[in-house]
């Protein structure tokens, strides 16, 4: 894949992640105790990667309050456009907006 078809690839993929992130979340929300962590997937670029980002709910909640954010193993592939914003102890939060990288 080239150029712009392999970032709407990735992108895609990191979608899908997303949405299997937020299924986990919204069981999780209702039976994790608040200060377990809880392995959601690695939302990087990598349409290959099984990482584990390990979180609490409410961090999830915060990070992905804002559609733009993902967060991923540090280290991870980033799409065109993303930017990390924040490095974080058990994984890097990114961003899409690269204007607001750390």
């Amino acid at each position: 894949m080239e150029g712009s078809a392999r970032n709407d690839w990735l992108i895609e993929n990191q979608q899908t992640v997303r949405s299997a992130n937020e299924r986990l979340q919204a069981v999780a929300a209702g039976v994790v105790p608040t200060d377990q962590l809880v392995p959601f997937l690695c939302e990087c670029a990598d349409g290959s990667c099984l990482g584990r980002v390990d979180m609490k709910v409410a961090e999830y909640d915060e990070i992905h309050s804002d559609r733009d954010r993902y967060s991923i193993i540090h280290d991870h592939e980033l799409a065109n456009g993303e930017a990390v914003i924040e490095e974080r102890a058990l994984f890097d939060v990114v961003s899409k907006r690269m204007n607001q990288a750390v």
